[in-house]
């Protein structure tokens, strides 16, 4: 495959215009050369492209997709923003740039990291600006007390922004930027690189190069170098996002080939050490790597992705390309920024600094990580064995068969709460990607939600009068609570009444469906008094 005319690229580039963006990135990125990282690892060559240098919300990726995401409906209308990310997000940087600029609040959800190099320039950034701070000591904690957050949902006239920006109509900012970079090499007469190596975090960048690599006729290899946990960063969940986006870029009317497919993607792992927040020695290394370039690497997402390359020396490719995602270093703060934060965040800032999370406090937090990871496991295994639903999992067929024996009226012998589940399974195939991703978050609000309760185990584990007492619990609480139960409630409504064997308890009889050869049925007394005597007409109407 060889990279498409200038002209053609230029065309696509120029369909792409069909949906509405901001205009924040209009110029390209630099792409230039490293000769000394081609000397050091030799290789034919090695290729960076700057997203550093963009002019756009201090740089970085991050405006690429934040161009489209804030130019929806949802967001031009909203009087305030909201996102999620560490202390340190680069996300939440560009957020609270784009909030400045469209003169909005940003309501930023972190949480803690460690302070490595960067943190606190990117932390006084955000407290500095139109910002209101909201902290969690973790990503866990965060994700199951509000989780609707991460996944961006929220209601007018707050707009939310899922974690990383990642969407397919984020996706779109990185589809462009693949063809971006094609057009450069075919002004520049450069062969096009066989490997890119990228950082992998919510998945946008990672698919929307991929895609756009494949529409732009580029033979290259996306190498993606994850810096999240493995049940984030599947290939499963980046090519099912790589679909949606396709889809809507066709929708926009942007002319697909025909079994157009993404680029392939390779996911490693090696680099992600101890976890997201914990980047390996080998990462943190890779800093230093292009000090000299006068490109600054942090340690999270860049320093993995570099330290890949530098470690691989181009798996096997010649000519590799590096993308550089970070924004731009120094960012400037105010004086008292510090006294904008949350007062536990302060605090834990305040001792980090001072050195004094070792000892004593070390051991507890590192008991705490123990035993949460071990309730975590607990509540995320051990369900009886179950074969998966076309969209539902199996844990999820479980939560639902519990709700529907908790809620419902008891089912016909011929119906099994395991079929009720299976209906609501079988009810959202077909269904609109951003709904199911609701109803997955629904679901996992109810089982995991009991951590906010007195009890202790997940929802399918409690007796059944005790499931009912925890979702009448969350519909007490109002606002999102309301909404997961109901949620829940109308969900196995559905389910039941989808079976025939349930509408005797409603005095249903079944559907009409044209004449019937069986000579008719005696109604129902009670409904005698609503039938005409044969021959009546409408009061008022003549004869």
């Amino acid at each position: 495959m060889s990279p498409r005319a200038r002209d053609t690229l230029a065309e696509l580039l120029a369909a792409l215009e069909a949906i509405p963006s901001l205009g924040w990135v209009t110029t390209p990125s630099p792409l230039e050369t490293l000769p000394s990282l081609e000397q050091r690892l030799r290789l034919e060559r090695v290729l960076v492209k700057r997203d550093d240098r963009l002019a756009a919300l201090r740089g970085g990726s991050k405006p690429r997709k934040l161009t489209y995401l804030l130019a929806a409906p949802e967001c031009r209308e909203a009087t305030a923003l909201r996102s999620v990310g560490a202390i340190g997000s680069g996300h939440l940087v560009a957020m609270t740039e784009a909030a400045r600029v469209l003169g909005r609040e940003l309501r930023a959800h972190c949480f803690w990291e460690p302070l490595w190099p960067g943190v606190l320039d990117n932390l006084a950034f955000t407290a500095s600006g139109p910002t209101a701070l909201a902290y969690r000591g973790s990503r866990v904690a965060l994700a199951l007390r509000e989780p609707w957050v991460p996944l961006g949902r929220a209601r007018p006239p707050l707009a939310g922004i899922p974690a990383g920006g990642t969407s397919p109509l984020g996706a779109v900012g990185l589809v462009r930027a693949a063809l971006e970079l094609a057009i450069q090499l075919v002004e520049r007469d450069e062969p096009a690189p066989e490997r890119l190596y990228v950082a992998l975090g919510s998945g946008g960048t990672v698919a929307g190069l991929a895609l756009g690599l494949a529409l732009a006729g580029l033979p290259t290899t996306v190498r993606a170098v994850s810096a999240v946990e493995r049940p984030f960063t599947t290939r499963g969940r980046l090519l099912a996002l790589v679909r949606e986006t396709a889809a809507l870029l066709a929708a926009a009317g942007v002319p697909l080939p025909a079994g157009l497919a993404p680029r392939p993607i390779e996911i490693t792992h090696e680099l992600l050490g101890r976890g997201y927040t914990h980047p390996p020695e080998a990462a943190r290394a890779a800093c230093d790597a292009l000090h000299d370039e006068g490109i600054a690497v942090e340690a999270i997402y860049t320093g993995r992705a570099l330290a890949a390359l530098l470690a691989e020396r181009g798996g096997g490719a010649r000519r590799v390309l590096y993308w550089h995602t970070a924004h731009a270093h120094p960012l400037p703060h105010a004086e008292g920024w510090r006294e904008r934060l949350p007062s536990a965040l302060a605090e834990r800032l305040r001792l980090a600094e001072a050195g004094r999370s070792r000892g004593r406090r070390r051991a507890l937090v590192a008991a705490g990580a123990v035993a949460a990871a071990v309730a975590v496991g607990v509540r995320l295994t051990g369900y009886p064995p179950l074969p998966p639903g076309r969209v539902l999992a199996s844990w999820e067929l479980h939560v639902v068969a519990a709700a529907a024996e908790a809620l419902l009226p008891p089912a016909p012998a011929v119906v099994s709460w395991e079929k009720i589940a299976r209906n609501v399974d079988a009810y959202l195939v077909g269904m609109p990607a951003s709904l199911v991703r609701d109803v997955h978050a629904l679901i996992a609000a109810v089982e995991h939600g009991t951590w906010l309760a007195p009890a202790v185990r997940r929802f399918s584990e409690l007796a059944a009068a005790e499931r009912e007492a925890h979702l009448r619990r969350l519909e007490g609480l109002g606002g999102m609570g309301r909404l997961v139960a109901r949620g829940v409630r109308d969900f196995c409504l559905l389910g039941y009444y989808q079976e025939p064997a349930t509408w005797a308890a409603l005095g249903y009889e079944g559907p009409l469906l044209g004449p019937d050869p069986q000579p008719p049925r005696p109604r129902a007394p009670r409904y005698a008094a609503l039938v005409a005597p044969p021959g009546a007409l409408p009061r008022g109407a003549a004869r």
